[in-house]
């Protein structure tokens, strides 16, 4: 429940993509929405046990501060499935001494898992007429 700390672990811009929702973040703020969602979604389940299994992971060819992995998900109560367990690729990028989560594509249904919330939008201000206009040549 220390999102702060979950947040230092992430380099921004970052993403999560699922089956069915896409989230590009550019900032801590802009995730936190979604690691909210996931915590209640999984104390709502009672989730006692989060694993993540890393099924392959190599240094990218060109990049010796980028490793790309996949990781096999469960997430448990007491020993007990709470859900299928599923894939996830994960980017790790090596920063200032750290390997931050730079990206993150799971198999799965973020209607199950909620693991995308988009924040409220940002009301823009209003963009002035002469800017809507077309320029002639």
């Amino acid at each position: 429940m220390d999102f702060s700390k979950v947040l230092d672990m992430i380099h921004f811009p970052s993403f999560i993509e699922t089956d069915d929702a896409n989230l590009h973040m550019l900032t801590p703020e802009s995730y936190l929405p979604s690691l909210k969602s996931l915590r209640d979604n999984l104390t709502k389940r009672g989730v006692t046990a989060f694993y993540r299994i890393c099924r392959e992971a190599i240094f990218a060819h060109d990049d010796p501060n980028r490793i790309e992995g996949i990781h096999e998900v469960y997430a448990l109560s007491g020993a007990t499935p709470v859900l299928d367990p599923y894939l996830t690729q994960m980017s790790l990028i090596h920063r200032d001494g750290k390997w931050l989560g730079a990206g993150l594509r799971s198999a799965t249904s973020n209607t199950h898992w909620q693991l995308v919330k988009h924040p409220e939008p940002i009301k823009a201000s209003p963009v002035p007429e002469t800017a809507l206009k077309e320029t002639q040549i």
